[in-house]
């Protein structure tokens, strides 16, 4: 055997991670033997990297040539970044952008029917008839004067009593349909991709968005900076990606308290949440957000003019864990408040760009505070 098909699994991965970031060097990697191409295939597809417009149409018209009518490709499901923010600003900006988006979340996921309520289908109409059957039964002994515990001979069932239980039938076929919240719900897709990269990615536009919202469910980290993002496109997205953990709106101008509400009362596992220069949200979102959050580490509202000591210290003192609020530039926020973050070992100012990254697991553990 070559001395590189001797080379552990385990080694290979360390390797191919650190080769990761050059997929041209990565994908010479995994044309050297059967095992290299068998460990590292997985690292090249898990995530793809855009430096052109062409790019994206070649990845999106692989995914559709090996996605067959019976299910997702194989590759496809490798799949766990898509992130378009390396583009230029000119691809960035193209309205094709949202197409082939849009083929991409379709070549991934996959449908599963959602249930309908639990006896419905098979069994309500009958549940709901019984107790008409019975009332039908009892009628003769009820308007004979006598009681459930006598016992009468059993008569046929006069005109009056045949009325009395079509009218019952009548009333429980008019409730047989059920209530809005109890029909069964729409069509569940799951998929492979796990983050969402379209940072300053305008040529993605809110309603296209808001059509792939279903299709999103299985994203854990989302970054949408700088995108032109309405309050109901936030809303839209948050009712779908209950899952979510890492979420950066920063540079969304048109965000607002609604907006911010909407996210954290739906999507309340939310680590680390970027709202670096939202300028319209204020207080009302802070305390939003100090009552939804409970694993909240990380917080960046710098340069929000809105927010006041008020907020800040609701969100400080509801979350004895929380590592991070990012205040830097808030005029309203005062010398006073920034010592007692300090106190309380919470970094008041840093760069938002790295505790919030979206391609980082996880914050690193506090350090201890040395008496």
């Amino acid at each position: 055997r070559p001395a590189c098909s001797r080379v552990p699994p385990e080694i290979l991965l360390e390797i191919f991670a650190l080769v990761a970031p050059s997929q041209a060097s990565l994908r010479a990697c995994i044309l050297t033997c059967r095992q290299w191409n068998l460990v590292g295939t997985p690292v090249l597809w898990r995530r793809p990297q855009f430096h052109r417009l062409s790019s994206v149409e070649h990845f999106a018209s692989t995914l559709m040539m090996f996605t067959s009518e019976t299910g997702v490709s194989h590759y496809a499901k490798l799949v766990e970044t898509v992130s378009f923010s390396t583009l230029p600003e000119v691809d960035r900006n193209n309205p094709q952008l949202a197409t082939l988006l849009d083929t991409i979340v379709n070549c991934m996921v996959v449908p599963k029917p959602s249930p309908g309520p639990l006896g419905w289908a098979k069994h309500g109409s009958r549940n709901l008839l019984a107790p008409v059957i019975k009332r039908s039964r009892s009628l003769s002994r009820s308007n004979a004067g006598c009681d459930d515990d006598s016992v009468v001979a059993a008569r046929p069932l006069s005109a009056t009593d045949l009325q009395l239980a079509d009218d019952s039938i009548t009333a429980v076929a008019g409730t047989a349909q059920p209530a809005e919240h109890e029909r069964p719900t729409a069509t569940v897709y799951t998929s492979s991709l796990r983050q969402l990269d379209l940072r300053f990615c305008k040529g993605v536009r809110n309603y296209s968005l808001q059509r792939l919202a279903p299709r999103l469910a299985s994203i854990n980290v989302l970054n949408l900076a700088g995108g032109l993002r309405t309050d109901i496109t936030i809303a839209k997205l948050s009712q779908h990606m209950t899952d979510l953990r890492r979420v950066s709106l920063a540079w969304t101008s048109n965000l607002t308290d609604f907006g911010v509400s909407e996210l954290v009362q739906r999507c309340k596992h939310i680590e680390a949440l970027d709202l670096t220069y939202c300028m319209q949200i204020e207080d009302t979102s802070m305390l939003a957000i100090a009552h939804n959050l409970h694993s909240l580490a990380a917080l960046s509202v710098a340069y929000c003019a809105g927010v006041t000591d008020i907020g800040v210290r609701e969100v400080a003192m509801r979350f004895p864990s929380i590592q991070i609020v990012n205040v830097a530039k808030c005029l309203r926020v005062t010398d006073r408040m920034r010592k007692l973050l300090a106190q309380r070992n919470i970094v008041s100012a840093c760069d938002s760009f790295d505790p919030f990254s979206i391609y980082r697991n996880k914050l690193q553990p506090r350090a201890k505070k040395i008496q």
